[in-house]
């Protein structure tokens, strides 16, 4: 949490100690005018007090949950922010594999296996591994989606059929 996160924290704590402390001091008065021989108007003051009070503390309460839905609302943000950064992540890993497989691939060794699948497929598979349409693999890669479906469509024809 950062210390930005917490200022909402600190003035809810200090507000909480406020009004606390003034009713420390609201009961305090009250024993001291609940002493013997005191007259009933005070009572009638300690009464419009505790109404006052309630209403205090009836607007802090609307005033704690709207800091509590704006905080929810950030958290619910920056949350949506991170997963979109983790999905822009996989795609740049699934991009980078299939860079360093094309290196390789060139260079005669990946290791010291041979593979019959052109290079281009490769990338095709590595995106949709991760979870990419067809639409956003063609666009990532500069083809038609119909390419990028054929494409995918003849990896599923050399699979082999899994138990039945």
């Amino acid at each position: 949490m950062s210390p930005k996160d917490l200022v909402p924290l600190a003035v809810i704590l200090v507000a909480l100690y406020l009004i606390i402390s003034s009713l420390r001091r609201r009961q305090q008065r009250r024993a001291r005018q609940d002493t013997p021989g005191s007259d009933p108007q005070p009572a009638r003051a300690s009464t419009s007090e505790g109404q006052q009070l309630r209403r205090d503390l009836e607007a802090l309460m609307v005033e704690l949950q709207e800091l509590s839905r704006k905080i929810s609302a950030q958290i619910d943000t920056r949350f949506a922010k991170l997963e979109t950064v983790i999905r822009d992540a996989d795609r740049r890993i699934a991009v980078l594999e299939r860079l360093n497989r094309q290196a390789d691939v060139k260079t005669g060794a990946i290791l010291g296996e041979t593979f019959s699948q052109d290079i281009r497929h490769s990338a095709v598979y590595e995106l949709a591994d991760t979870g990419l349409t067809p639409v956003d693999i063609a666009k990532e890669l500069g083809k038609t989606p119909g390419e990028v479906e054929l494409i995918l469509n003849l990896r599923n024809q050399g699979e082999p059929a899994g138990p039945r």
